[in-house]
């Protein structure tokens, strides 16, 4: 049930993740975590790999892609709200002890993340 990823690692473990081609053979992974540990999980469709994974259901921080992009070219993801915004802040904090700011995306309904102190958004 499921393989270890070849390009995908746990942020605190660095171990490989456990990686699922389906999106059933996902859904059966995290009944099978619950009933044997007790752990709620969820699942997820990874945007490095393309396959499913696993994540403990406390960091579950929904985002999709906003058309806005960082100073690099890249496309932001825009959070539905602040909360959940700064949920995402606090566990990059906490796993890389990158601070990061929260501040309303002035084109799209939503929230972004930024290095920047909150006087330099605009």
């Amino acid at each position: 049930m499921g393989f270890d990823s070849l390009s995908c690692f746990g942020q605190i473990s660095k171990k490989p993740l456990k990686t699922y081609s389906s999106e059933y053979e996902a859904i059966d992974a995290v009944q099978y975590v619950k009933s044997t540990y007790g752990n709620n999980q969820i699942y997820y469709k990874c945007n490095r790999c393309g396959y499913w994974h696993l994540s403990p259901i406390e960091r579950e921080t929904p985002s999709i892609t906003c058309q806005c992009k960082d100073e690099k070219g890249n496309f932001k993801q825009l959070y539905p709200t602040k909360k959940i915004a700064e949920q995402r802040a606090n566990i990059i904090f906490e796993e890389k002890g990158i601070k990061l700011n929260v501040y309303e995306c002035e084109y799209s309904n939503g929230w972004h993340l930024t290095h920047k102190d909150s006087c330099d958004y605009y």
